[in-house]
């Protein structure tokens, strides 16, 4: 009978061993399962905390996009926009360069054309120059041809004109310019004279009366071509004064110089300038 009760107090020795281990274990698994469970919690924390972290960025980078998508569609919305005035104006331009060359084409043509005209009235003009310049010529061999049968005829020259050989000169006592002196010589019916020969240059010279008269010599068409009042160039002989004519595009009228001894007594001089002249018909 004491047996039995030692064995029963052994077992609920043994229970109680087993209860109490079973309780230690269980709390070192529950102190384990809790620092288990707040390391997850920490790392969820921190995991928590990166998301809103990188969330926040990423908006903030949505931000950042939404924005520069903005300007950049109002950038191609103001692209678009000068692309469009571009392409306006170089249609604009391309018209005028059109209308330019069109105008450019006309203006050439109307160049040629007026170059033509020109070409054809300079033309008429040196042939009516020609004509006229042959007509006056014949008019004036006329008049002389006339004037010398009626010297033959009569055997005199007008009161106040001297003779030699069929012509009849004029020496003036007024003074007047080049072109003056050949006007009053032209309403006389006669022109300013026109030496031909040493004879004619001798007979001049014997108008010693005065000391410069006008003769019909001018270069005032070209320079450097002398001719005569009717004229004819100058290619009988000459009676230039030394270094004379020396007046460039001044001097372009011819005078006779009563203060050069022999027959060289040609000067060039001022058309302008008033002095006596003579006249012969």
């Amino acid at each position: 009978w004491w047996k039995r009760p030692s064995r029963v107090a052994a077992v609920c020795v043994l229970l109680a061993v087993i209860i109490g281990l079973g309780d230690s274990y269980a709390t070192v698994e529950r102190d384990q399962l809790q620092n288990s469970l707040n390391t997850r919690t920490t790392e969820r924390d921190q995991l928590q905390n990166s998301l809103n972290t990188r969330t926040t960025e990423r908006d903030q980078l949505q931000n950042s996009l939404n924005t520069r998508t903005t300007e950049r569609d109002q950038l191609q919305n103001s692209l678009n926009t000068r692309t469009t005035e571009r392409d306006q104006l170089e249609n604009k331009r391309d018209q005028l360069q059109n209308s330019l060359n069109t105008r450019t084409t006309e203006r050439d043509q109307l160049q040629n054309s007026l170059n033509t005209r020109t070409t054809e009235r300079d033309q008429l003009q040196n042939s009516l120059n020609t004509r006229t310049m042959e007509r006056d010529q014949l008019q004036k061999e006329i008049e002389r041809l006339n004037y010398s049968t009626n010297v033959k005829l009569l055997g005199s020259c007008p009161e106040g004109w001297r003779r030699f050989g069929c012509r009849c000169y004029y020496l003036s006592t007024e003074r007047k310019s080049w072109t003056e002196s050949r006007q009053d010589c032209l309403e006389r019916g006669a022109d300013l004279v026109i030496i031909n020969s040493e004879e004619e240059q001798a007979f001049i010279n014997g108008f010693e009366s005065v000391r410069y008269v006008w003769i019909g010599l001018t270069d005032s068409v070209t320079e450097g071509t002398w001719k005569w009042v009717d004229g004819t160039p100058l290619t009988t002989p000459s009676y230039w004064r030394s270094g004379e004519p020396d007046g460039g595009g001044v001097e372009n009228c011819g005078e006779i110089s009563y203060l050069s001894p022999g027959h060289e007594v040609w000067r060039d001089y001022e058309c302008s300038f008033s002095q006596q002249w003579i006249c012969e018909k």
